[in-house]
């Protein structure tokens, strides 16, 4: 049995949790003790099954005492010609998949930079830009020295885990993400990430209120898609292990990315993430038998074209399955259903079968969870790997 993690909520988060959050958290707290979602006892594994009561908490939070943060960061971004969007890893994905796309798609000009790069290759760029900086923890080492290159010159928005921390305390207003702590794949955090995102892209387009509403209503699908993960669907996909890819568009290539991520992280098992039109130029050619890919078809205006990928793999001997809502014309493709939503809101569902999937491919090969072999919890230091 999984027991769903309850310990950090407070008296005041618990005031500002609206009718539905708190109604979810109480099912959650209810049926805890009869959910089997998994048959590993690792910390991993619980912090994919509490991820519905993480939203709920971190959207409690932005309806309540982070609103104000969210409203002024949404100024800074309605007041500047362009949005730089900067980030590590998980970050950096998430920023793609619920930040950079949202802000394009209402006509802001928007660019996600790896932060790496922003630090050696384009510092001296994007002088009339706003930065909106994103670190769970506030400290990896490409973003804190950035943030002493910059020395306050440009507005900085935090997106953050921990209020305390270096991103917070140099950034213009900082937004804080509300999570509960991962034990180390970011999980919660990243689904808290998304959702944070998401209200402030709404919430620079004077959106705030549908956006909370919006988020609101899916949680219980949420939930329930959590639940309903059964790791053991995954074995004949996944074994023999073979070359692996997530193939996603606009916000689904965050998701694609961070699903690479996730197996190699989770799993240590190489992977790619890329978009699918750039895997139909060339990529396509590594297609075989011992070729895996999944792909990630939201409801949008290139679901179809992403089903046809699909189905062109699969015709030339290639495994795949498709995450999202299932369509009219399936092409005869494994679907991995998820909830209809729209496309902005799709990275928050199809991330949780990459989740469970890593999990799974980990258990399969015997990989140790719950710690890094070589890579520490922050990454401090660019030169060398301190093991």
């Amino acid at each position: 049995m999984v027991v769903i993690e309850t310990h950090w909520v407070g008296a005041q988060s618990k005031t500002y949790f609206t009718a539905v959050a708190r109604e979810l958290l109480a099912q959650q707290l209810k049926v805890s003790q009869e959910i089997v979602v998994t048959t590993s006892s690792s910390r991993l594994a619980l912090d994919i099954v509490n991820q519905p009561a993480a939203v709920a908490r971190t959207l409690a939070y932005h309806s309540g005492p982070g609103r104000l943060a969210l409203q002024e960061a949404a100024r800074l971004i309605r007041a500047a010609p362009r949005i730089v969007i900067v980030g590590m890893g998980a970050s950096l994905n998430a920023s793609i998949a619920a930040l950079e796309n949202a802000l394009c798609t209402h006509g802001k000009d928007a660019l996600a930079v790896e932060a790496g790069e922003l630090l050696h290759y384009r510092r001296g760029l994007y002088q009339d830009a706003t930065f909106v900086v994103v670190s769970r923890s506030g400290e990896s080492v490409e973003i804190e020295r950035w943030l002493a290159a910059n020395a306050g010159r440009m507005p900085v928005i935090g997106v953050t885990n921990v209020p305390h921390s270096t991103l917070a305390r140099a950034a213009t207003v900082t937004l804080d993400l509300h999570s509960p702590p991962d034990g180390s794949v970011a999980i919660q955090s990243y689904v808290a990430t998304l959702v944070s995102l998401n209200l402030l892209a709404m919430a620079a387009f004077n959106r705030l209120d549908n956006a909370l509403r919006e988020v609101e209503a899916l949680l219980p699908a949420f939930a329930h898609l959590v639940a309903s993960q059964g790791q053991e669907n995954w074995d004949s996909f996944l074994i023999p292990p073979g070359p692996l890819y997530v193939l996603g568009r606009g916000p689904s290539l965050g998701s694609a990315l961070q699903g690479a991520l996730l197996f190699g992280e989770v799993a240590k098992v190489p992977a790619v993430g890329m978009a699918v039109a750039s895997f139909r130029h060339g990529p396509i050619e590594v297609v075989d038998a011992q070729f895996k890919a999944l792909v990630l078809a939201p409801i949008g205006a290139t679901q179809a074209l992403n089903i046809g990928l699909a189905a062109d793999i699969a015709r030339f001997g290639g495994s795949v399955r498709i995450i999202g809502p299932p369509a009219t014309d399936q092409a005869g493709i494994a679907w991995i259903p998820t909830p209809t939503c729209s496309d902005t809101l799709a990275p928050l569902f199809e991330v949780v079968p990459l989740q469970t999937a890593s999990l799974r491919l980990a258990e399969l090969c015997g990989v140790a969870l719950d710690k890094f072999r070589y890579t520490p919890q922050v990454a401090r230091d660019e030169a060398t790997m301190k093991l």
